[in-house]
């Protein structure tokens, strides 16, 4: 069994012959990660005073304390009102020239002796957090309410480039595609369903039945309590979740409401058992969610924390867990 396959039957609970691993331990991992470079930013990190400012390729511009290293905090957006929506340009993300190395990567794959699954992330890659990293969380929760026909007119936008990232990927080769849509806060979700339903859900509809149309699967990274909207998300056409976090809800409540439905691509959970946890409470953890999540002729793809020193993650304690994934990953042999 090749990578590729065992990736596309681990997803689609169809019994492949171990769970595939994305890790980094510098052992043999069954998929690749593509990421779309992105057109330079209008500024880079500049000095003004004793804070750093950038303004990334949207506009939004970014600020930090002089010699940190973080991702900084949005100070301005491009769209202050969003009546005025239709008249910021979208950069050009999608443009073929940025697509070279995605498909140079995949063109080598397709010839390897172990074809990898080619995971595409889509240069729009995001609604709600792309729609609030354009105009403001608090503008944003304003807006449903106050302008809802602009804020949807926007979304609609981002929608509509979403697709055309979609095509892209296609067209480059890729297994499946993947978003990224933070929804939940750490005890609910961070809007109603009835207004995800009402502003999000027919484009996700429209947009994962394309991908599927054109013969790719659907991940999404959304991370918070999301256990609720799994099941929607799993009948409208998503395949794989990405989550980072399980125990703010915990694995059994995840495995009752959405195992076998939707599989899972997840580390140990980073906020708690990675962080005060001990090398045992983490391989009993792999142990769990493989007995959970990965209960169901598939369901769970393994993965660790791409950026584990913002988290402080033990370096050790990341081996442990890569170590419990290789050892323990395979459906069959899980006690």
């Amino acid at each position: 069994m090749t990578s590729r396959e065992r990736v596309r039957k681990a997803i689609h609970f169809q019994g492949p012959d171990q769970m595939p691993h994305y890790l980094p331990d510098d052992e043999e991992n069954d998929l690749l990660w593509l990421w779309v470079p992105r057109p330079p930013e209008i500024q880079p990190w500049t000095q003004t005073g004793r804070i750093e400012r950038r303004i990334d390729e949207w506009g939004t511009v970014w600020e930090r304390f002089l010699g940190a290293e973080d991702i900084g905090e949005a100070k301005e957006y491009p769209i202050k009102d969003i009546t005025q929506q239709a008249q910021l340009k979208f950069p050009d993300l999608n443009n073929h020239k940025y697509f070279h190395d995605v498909i140079s990567t995949i063109e080598q794959n397709k010839v390897a002796e172990d074809p990898k699954y080619c995971l595409g992330v889509m240069p729009f890659n995001a609604l709600n957090e792309g729609t609030h990293g354009i105009m403001g969380l608090e503008n944003m929760f304003v807006a449903y309410y106050e302008y809802p026909a602009h804020l949807k007119a926007l979304i609609a936008r981002l929608a509509e480039a979403q697709r055309i990232s979609i095509c892209r990927l296609a067209d480059c080769g890729c297994d499946g595609i993947m978003g990224y849509d933070d929804w939940g806060l750490q005890d609910r979700l961070m809007v109603s369903w009835e207004l995800i339903e009402e502003f999000f859900m027919p484009h996700y509809r429209e947009n994962w039945k394309l991908a599927h149309d054109l013969g790719m699967d659907v991940w999404m990274h959304s991370c918070g309590y999301i256990v609720d909207i799994l099941p929607a998300f799993a009948e409208a056409g998503l395949n794989v979740v990405q989550m980072d976090q399980q125990e703010n809800i915990g694995l059994d409540r995840l495995n009752e409401v959405a195992g076998g439905k939707i599989a899972f691509w997840c580390p140990v959970d980073i906020q708690k058992t990675m962080v005060s946890g001990t090398i045992e409470d983490i391989q009993n953890y792999v142990k769990r969610m493989i007995c959970t999540l990965g209960s169901h002729n598939g369901g769970l793809v393994s993965m660790a924390y791409s950026t584990p020193e913002t988290v402080r993650h033990d370096p050790k304690k990341t081996a442990a867990m890569c170590e419990a994934f290789r050892k323990f990953g395979f459906y069959e042999k899980t006690i």
